[in-house]
């Protein structure tokens, strides 16, 4: 009896290790548990990994927030099956009048044969509806301007006399000229919290990033996305315009911390 039962539990322990080997096989990461007070960003420095394919990797539909005792695999060594790189990246679904130039501007890429390359499409102007592309993102760690233009700061962060109102008043963001329908691009990656007009800042996009961090983009004359969006840095969320209270086109362009303002000069490359 007890032969048999030992012979159960060979048995047992043997199916265990097999299932253990064969998912540790097919899982190419670790395995790393939320712990509170973490961020993503922090736990990609902790194992020398992008932010972008933690999120990927575990189909996360938000960056800002981690539930805590959540279990996140971290990818080592993740690799795209086209691309021949990095996995860091996101996925377009082709629609009626999609071109690959289109697109490639849409995501801000300079030559849509990239994208040609990176997915083996052999013939560019036959794409099929549903069809899904890998869209490269090549991201910086912090904040980007919001404009490819030559800059020319209107007005800057600091206590002023509003040009419309009179009233001296913290004015708490930069203003850059820009004709109107220029193109406005997203300072970092993150979630869309608000997109709609906003009293005298016209039409406006508000983007939560990690670590407690948003940004805002006002006066726009459109906007390409909606409130729950999540965006890549470097996408196009719109177009400058002279909406609100405003004295002629322009992009007034916000960087808050836990809501309270802050120089966005302190953030950005200017020249």
């Amino acid at each position: 009896m007890k032969r048999k039962n030992f012979k159960v539990v060979i048995t047992v322990l043997s199916i265990v290790f097999i299932s253990v080997s064969w998912t540790s096989s097919c899982i190419a990461g670790l395995v790393h548990k939320v712990k509170a007070g973490e961020t993503l960003s922090g736990i990609a420095r902790k194992y020398d990994v992008s932010v972008k394919s933690i999120a990927k990797t575990n189909n996360l539909k938000s960056i800002d927030h981690l539930q805590i005792g959540k279990k996140l695999i971290i990818p080592i060594d993740a690799k795209t099956p086209n691309a021949g790189g990095s996995a860091d990246g996101t996925w377009h679904v082709i629609k009626d009048g999609d071109t690959l130039y289109n697109i490639a501007r849409k995501h801000n890429i300079k030559d849509w044969k990239e994208l040609q390359k990176i997915n083996n499409i052999s013939n560019p102007k036959q794409l099929q509806i549903g069809q899904e592309i890998f869209i490269p993102v090549h991201e910086s760690v912090g904040f980007e301007i919001p404009l490819q233009i030559p800059l020319v700061v209107t007005s800057h962060y600091g206590y002023r006399n509003h040009p419309v109102t009179r009233h001296y008043r913290l004015h708490e963001g930069i203003d850059f000229r820009a004709r109107t329908g220029t193109r406005v691009y997203a300072s970092k990656t993150g979630t869309v919290t608000y997109a709609a007009r906003k009293g005298g800042y016209g039409k406006t996009v508000s983007i939560q990033h990690e670590d407690d961090f948003s940004t805002s983009y006002g006066h726009l004359s459109r906007i390409y996305v909606s409130v729950g969006d999540f965006v890549r840095q470097g996408q196009v969320i719109g177009l400058t315009g002279n909406t609100g209270i405003s004295t002629g086109p322009h992009l007034h362009f916000e960087i808050r911390y836990k809501g309270k303002s802050e120089n966005p000069a302190r953030h950005l490359d200017l020249p």
